[in-house]
């Protein structure tokens, strides 16, 4: 019976505070996920700044399987054309509205992400598409 008391302080701690998180500050910089799964990161500047619709759709198209999150504090004119490329494609999208997740200029406002990990070695936007900087 003494055995138990150690599981039993963990599952109460649990209930009143939530299952402990796997690297939270990456999580809270990423949306929830991890940046290992990130696809494509579009920070608040550059959804302001550029029009990224079109890379977005080019990259949903190639694979449905991938998942679009987006800061709840994002325009929601900008955000609207992003959940509508996400529903053209038949891809899941989740709207993140968290205490823990930021909205300065460099925070993420849409990460294109998988449920495994990708590691791919640009995830931000204008790095691996710099024409879009040019179409300004």
């Amino acid at each position: 019976m003494q055995g138990k008391r150690p599981d039993l302080d963990q599952r109460i701690q649990n209930a009143v505070f939530g299952l402990p998180l796997v690297r939270p500050d990456e999580q809270h910089r990423c949306l929830g996920t991890f940046y290992e799964r990130i696809e494509l990161r579009i920070s608040f500047a550059e959804a302001l700044k550029y029009n990224c619709s079109d890379v977005l759709q080019r990259l949903l198209k190639e694979n449905s399987k991938y998942q679009l999150l987006i800061n709840g504090q994002l325009d929601m004119d900008i955000m609207g054309q992003y959940i509508q490329s996400a529903k053209q494609n038949g891809v899941l999208f989740a709207i993140r509205n968290s205490q823990y997740y930021r909205a300065d200029s460099n925070s993420a406002a849409v990460i294109l992400c998988a449920d495994h990990a990708l590691n791919r070695d640009t995830v931000d936007v204008l790095e691996r598409y710099p024409q879009l900087n040019k179409d300004v």
